[in-house]
C-alpha cells in the first residue's frame, strides 16, 4: 500500500511529519523553541555487575524461545543492559540464527535487489531519520543500511509497502543489530506484533487506536479529556507520530530503547500505556495551554522533558501501572466499528461503490504482485532444493563407499586382533614361566650364598680360636725355653688355615658375582618381555586406526 502525502496529510498535520518530503520539518521557531533533534542520544548508563549477572543467568536458562521466563517482564521494566539488548530483543522476537538463516536471509536479499515502487520515498526519508545521530549522517554506513532494510521490507510486504515513520523503527534496531537481523526483527514487529495493521486499509486500525486512546483518556484522565474537547484537540494531532514510530521520532534514544524493551516484552498495549503515562505526567502543563500552546508543548517541550533520566524512569514506572482492561477495549472496538458502519451508510452509494472498486483493484494488483513474488520464491526454492538433493545424493554415495572400506578394514582388524590376542597370551605364559624359573634359581643362589656366609663365619671363628690357642702355646713354650726363638710347626698350620679362609672368601665373592649376573639377566628378560608386549599392542592400535 503506497502511503501518498495526500493520504497522510490529515493524520500527520502538526506533529512533525511533512507532506512535501522537504529536508526540513514544517516549523520555524527560534533556537530556544527548536524541537529536540530526532535521534538525539543521551548517555546510556552502564549496567552494574550485579545486573549483568542476573541477566546472564536468565539468558543461560532461557533455552525455549517460545516460553518466556516468569521474571522477564519485571526485569525488562527496569531496563535491559545495553550490552545485552540485541541478544534479548532477538529472543523476545523468537529469532534464532537458524530461523534468520532459513526464513529471512533469502527474502531479505531477494527483496533488496528487486525493483521497489517506494524507493524514492525511502530515499527522501533517509536524511530525515535521526539527523541528530552520527551513524545516520548523509553518506554514512547507517543510511546505506537503513535504505537496504526499508527497501527489503517494502518489497516483501506489498500490501503495506513503505510508509513514513517506519524508517525510525528500523533505525532504532540498526543501532543494535546488523542488517539481516534488523530485517528479521522488524518483520516480526510488523507482523507478529500487529504493527503493520495500522498502515492497512486507509489506516483503519490506526483510527481505532486513536478512538481507544480517547476512551482511555476520558475514563482515566477525564479533566484533561474535557480540556482537549473544549479546545478541539483531536487525538491524531499528537498521537500519530507516537504510534506510527513507536515513540522513536522525537524522544531521546535512551528512553526509546526502554520503550522498545517494554513493547517487545509486553506487546502492543504498550502504545496505550506509554501514551497515557505521557499525558498523566503532562496533565498540569497541558491544562494551562490553549490549542496552539498544547501543539507546541507536544512538539517541543515534552520530548526535551525526558532528557532528564529521572523523568524517563518515572514515565516507565507510570506506564507500568496503567491498567488497560480487555473487556472495556472490546466494548470500545465495537463502538468504533458501529460508528464506521453508520458513517459508510450515509455515504453516496456511487462513491462508496467507486471506493470499493478502487480498493478491489488495488487488492488485486497487490495479490498479483504477491503471487509473482511467491512464484519467484518457489522457483528459487526448487532450484536450491534440487542443488541440495544432488549434494545429498553425492554425499550418500561417498558415505556408502566409506562404509564399505570401513567394513573391510574392520574385518581385517578383527582377524588381526584374534592373532595378536593369541600371541599376547603365549607371550604372557612364557613370561610367567620364565619368571617362576628365575625366582626358583634366585632362591637357590640365595641359599648357596647363605651357606657360604655360614661357612666363612664358621671358618673365621675356628681360625680365631686356633690362632689364640697356638699363640698361647707359643708363649708357654718360649717361657719354658727362656725366650729363645724357635721354629714352631704350629705356625705353619696357622698359615694353612689362613689360606683356606682366603679360598673360602674367594668362593663367596664368585658366588656373589654369579648372583648379580643372574639378577642382570633376569632384569633384561623382563624388559624384553615388556617391550614385546608393548610392540604387539602398538601394532594392534595402528591397525585399528587404519
Amino acid at each position: 500500500m503506497t502511503s501518498s502525502p495526500s493520504k497522510l496529510r490529515s493524520l500527520f498535520s502538526g506533529i512533525g511529519f511533512t507532506d512535501d518530503y522537504s529536508d526540513d520539518y514544517s516549523y520555524t521557531e527560534s533556537e530556544e523553541e527548536e524541537p529536540l533533534i530526532s535521534g538525539t542520544a543521551d548517555v546510556i548508563e552502564a549496567a552494574t555487575e550485579e545486573q549483568l549477572k542476573v541477566w546472564n543467568n536468565l539468558l543461560d536458562g532461557w533455552t525455549d524461545y517460545c516460553t518466556r521466563p516468569t521474571e522477564l517482564v519485571k526485569l525488562a521494566r527496569k531496563g535491559i543492559p545495553n550490552s545485552l539488548r540485541a541478544q534479548v530483543w532477538l529472543r523476545l522476537g523468537g529469532l534464532t540464527k537458524k530461523e534468520i538463516e532459513e526464513n529471512y536471509k533469502f527474502l531479505y536479499t531477494e527483496s533488496m535487489h528487486n525493483d521497489c515502487p517506494h524507493e524514492q520515498v525511502i530515499l527522501w526519508d533517509l536524511n530525515r531519520t535521526f539527523p541528530g545521530n552520527d551513524f545516520f549522517q548523509e553518506g554514512r554506513d547507517g543510511q546505506r543500511r537503513l535504505y537496504h532494510v526499508c527497501k527489503s521490507y517494502a518489497g516483501s510486504d506489498p500490501e503495506v509497502g513503505y510508509c513514513q515513520g517506519l524508517s525510525f523503527i528500523v533505525a532504532v534496531l540498526l543501532l543494535h543489530l546488523p542488517e539481516e537481523e534488523t530485517f528479521a526483527l522488524f518483520t516480526v514487529i510488523m507482523k507478529e506484533y500487529g504493527f503493520r495493521d495500522m498502515f492497512k486499509k486507509g489506516f483503519q486500525m490506526l483510527q481505532l487506536k486513536f478512538y481507544i486512546l480517547e476512551r482511555i483518556l476520558e475514563d482515566q484522565i477525564s479533566e484533561l479529556w474535557d480540556h482537549f474537547q473544549d479546545h478541539e484537540l483531536n487525538t491524531h494531532m499528537y498521537a500519530s507520530q507516537w504510534f506510527l514510530t513507536l515513540f522513536s521520532a522525537k524522544f531521546p534514544l535512551g528512553l526509546v530503547y526502554r520503550i522498545v524493551d517494554m513493547f517487545l516484552t509486553e506487546g502492543p498495549d504498550t502504545l496505550f500505556k506509554i501514551a497515557v503515562a505521557l499525558l498523566k505526567l503532562s496533565k498540569g502543563d497541558l491544562l494551562s495551554q490553549d490549542f496552539e500552546g498544547m501543539l507546541k508543548y507536544f512538539r517541543v517541550s515534552l520530548p526535551k522533558k525526558f532528557m532528564n533520566k529521572k523523568q524517563g524512569h518515572r514515565l516507565l514506572s507510570t506506564a507500568s501501572s496503567v491498567k488497560i482492561k480487555p473487556g472495556k477495549v472490546a466494548i470500545w472496538e465495537a463502538e468504533f466499528h458501529k460508528l464506521q458502519d453508520e458513517k459508510r451508510s450515509l455515504e453516496d452509494p456511487i462513491r462508496r461503490l467507486e471506493h470499493e472498486l478502487k480498493q478491489s483493484i488495488e487488492t488485486n494488483h497487490r495479490l498479483e504482485q504477491e503471487n509473482d513474488m511467491l512464484v519467484q520464491h518457489l522457483t528459487q526454492n526448487q532450484v536450491n532444493m534440487r542443488h541440495q538433493l544432488d549434494e545429498l545424493e553425492k554425499r550418500n554415495l561417498d558415505l556408502k563407499r566409506d562404509l564399505s572400506k570401513m567394513t573391510s578394514a574392520y574385518e581385517e582388524v578383527k582377524e588381526c586382533n584374534g592373532t595378536l590376542s593369541t600371541e599376547i597370551l603365549k607371550t604372557k605364559n612364557l613370561y610367567h614361566s620364565s619368571l617362576v624359573e628365575g625366582d626358583d634359581e634366585r632362591a637357590r643362589h640365595k641359599q648357596t650364598i647363605k651357606e657360604y656366609h655360614n661357612m666363612c663365619r664358621s671358618l673365621e671363628e675356628r681360625h680365631d680360636k686356633e690362632k689364640m690357642e697356638l699363640n698361647q702355646e707359643v708363649i708357654e713354650i718360649k717361657a719354658e725355653l727362656g725366650g729363645k726363638d724357635i721354629d714352631i710347626p704350629s705356625e705353619q698350620r696357622l698359615r694353612q688355615l689362613e689360606m683356606e679362609l682366603a679360598k673360602t672368601k674367594l668362593c663367596l665373592v664368585e658366588a656373589n658375582c654369579k648372583a648379580q649376573e643372574y639378577e642382570h639377566r633376569n632384569s633384561n628378560l623382563h624388559e624384553k618381555l615388556k617391550n614385546h608386549e608393548n610392540s604387539v599392542i602398538n601394532q594392534l592400535k595402528a591397525k585399528l586406526n587404519r
